[in-house]
């Protein structure tokens, strides 16, 4: 299973793109408003996109949605790709954030199942071949948004805020941990400086994303514990 970040960087990055992963060249999880960007950087477009899971509706994860759903109608021959959603997901994301932007009564675009094929995911799923375990997290209350494990080798933790007990139980079995990371206090994401606080064996499996443009200001501080950096557009085969 090869993964690659389209980019690594929290929602206000204008260095790093945004932190959505890429398996298996076609499969994308989350879709950020500079996902089509960091594609043409590498020759891509949406285009070559089989599949999308989207772990929660902000724009950093769902803002390259409006423009999939138009390339893959309008330029690439109507094409609709598979859009995996969380049964919590599947009428909000239209609802509340897309319905504006891409209903077109004239054009028959009704819905979003006029755009991609709608898969209501459970909590275990699969997508040709690789396995997905949902993974709720605490991120902005009342809001749904989760991490994953994925081929239970890879604990992938999505946007959170610190759960020791949640990295312990989903991390400690798996080969390597993608835990996001902001290098401020207080909001809704996990500090550096908790991030420390976990045991050295886990500490170890961390390769930190979703983190601000600043990153080299805290590169050694990170690695010194333990910590390693995922990179965008770098292949990481597990």
């Amino acid at each position: 299973m090869e993964l690659q970040f389209l980019g690594v960087g929290s929602f206000f990055t204008k260095t790093d793109y945004h932190n959505n992963l890429c398996i298996n060249s076609n499969i994308l999880i989350d879709c950020g408003f500079t996902a089509a960007r960091s594609l043409r950087d590498q020759g891509r477009n949406f285009g070559d996109i089989d599949h999308l899971f989207i772990t929660h509706t902000h724009a950093d994860h769902i803002g390259g949605l409006e423009e999939c759903a138009f390339f893959n109608r309008y330029v690439a021959g109507e094409r609709k790709p598979k859009l995996n959603l969380p049964a919590p997901l599947a009428d909000q994301l239209w609802e509340g954030s897309l319905r504006n932007g891409l209903q077109d009564e004239a054009a028959g675009a009704h819905g979003l199942e006029d755009y991609f094929d709608i898969v209501v995911v459970q909590d275990t799923f699969e997508i040709e071949g690789v396995s997905f375990r949902v993974v709720p997290t605490n991120h902005v209350t009342d809001k749904f948004c989760c991490g994953l494990v994925i081929d239970d080798r890879v604990y992938f933790s999505g946007d959170t805020r610190f759960d020791p007990d949640m990295v312990s139980e989903h991390g400690s079995s798996a080969d390597v941990i993608y835990h996001e990371v902001q290098f401020f206090e207080g909001g809704i994401h996990t500090g550096l400086a908790e991030l420390m606080t976990l045991p050295e064996e886990l500490r170890n499996k961390i390769s930190l994303m979703h983190y601000g443009d600043n990153w080299v200001d805290f590169q050694t501080e990170a690695e010194e514990a333990g910590f390693s950096w995922a990179r965008r557009h770098v292949s990481y085969t597990h």
